[in-house]
């Protein structure tokens, strides 16, 4: 989380010895609707830069801390909130919209196949910037991705949706015609670079605007959610789910389970779905 607030302040010409208070407003605006009021985004990325302030000011690098005021009056939700997600009606929408005109661009290949890869892997946007050429198998009998370990989610090879592979498959191709120094599945430029997470939520939000699909959160969060909720429909444990996400903990499985329980779903029955995702 903090190498995100890094980049933010490298981007506008700050650095951890000088920011204040409104560069640390700017940048939850720049977060957009993922620090919305009724989640605990931002006030994680509160008690993170307060306590790396809190540090700083100890090793005398820095004079004050900004976020310790902005701190005075919150308070963790009682409630976590309701994961956002897209209907079964709409995630198949999404999925028909996971395919590539003859004509299509780079920048359109890329933007349809970073939209597959969340809606078919449901992997973070930290992971998707992360993901190397060779960490993507579209070929042989099982396609799939391999997640690297990143912070408190486990390392893992999640199973590619088939709707997702042949867009995918397409992109590798156009990616390795592309001559850069880096080996990143996805690039922002010509150079190699990786992609922000701006611009991998651009690419969310442009898919669902296409299809007239608006949601309380448009960003990679949502089809990760979607995607955990699909395979609960379709009879997965809350442990395998959670595997499949990357989490050692069952709470976002249990939560995503709830959904359905309001909505009136039942899920397929679970001996009838078996996912085994490799986590090696």
């Amino acid at each position: 989380m903090f190498a995100r607030f890094h980049r933010h302040l490298a981007t506008h010409g700050k650095t951890v010895a000088t920011f204040g208070a409104a560069e640390i407003d700017n940048f939850f605006n720049t977060l957009g609707q993922e620090a919305r009021p009724d989640t605990t985004t931002q006030l994680r990325y509160l008690k993170l830069i307060d306590r790396v302030s809190r540090h700083l000011v100890a090793m005398e690098v820095r004079k004050d801390n900004p976020a310790s005021l902005m701190l005075v009056g919150q308070a963790w939700p009682e409630d976590e909130p309701t994961p956002v997600f897209l209907s079964e009606t709409n995630d198949k929408r999404l999925q028909l919209t996971c395919v590539t005109a003859a004509e299509s661009t780079f920048k359109e290949l890329r933007s349809v196949a970073i939209v597959a890869m969340f809606l078919g892997t449901g992997i973070t946007a930290a992971e998707c910037r992360q993901l190397g050429l060779d960490d993507l198998n579209v070929d042989g009998l099982r396609p799939d991705v391999y997640v690297k370990k990143r912070g408190p989610r486990i390392a893992r090879r999640v199973p590619l949706e088939p709707f997702c592979i042949d867009v995918l498959r397409e992109y590798v191709v156009a990616r390795k015609n592309i001559a850069c120094p880096t080996s990143y599945l996805f690039i922002a430029t010509g150079t190699g670079k990786p992609m922000k997470d701006d611009t991998l939520g651009k690419s969310v939000r442009n898919a669902l605007e296409k299809i007239k699909v608006t949601a309380a959160d448009m960003s990679p969060r949502l089809l990760r959610n979607t995607y955990g909720r699909r395979h609960i429909i379709a009879g997965c444990t809350n442990e395998q789910v959670s595997n499949l996400l990357g989490l050692s903990s069952h709470r976002t499985a249990a939560r995503l389970r709830q959904t359905l329980e309001l909505s009136g779903l039942e899920p397929i029955e679970e001996s009838r779905k078996t996912v085994n995702p490799d986590l090696s």
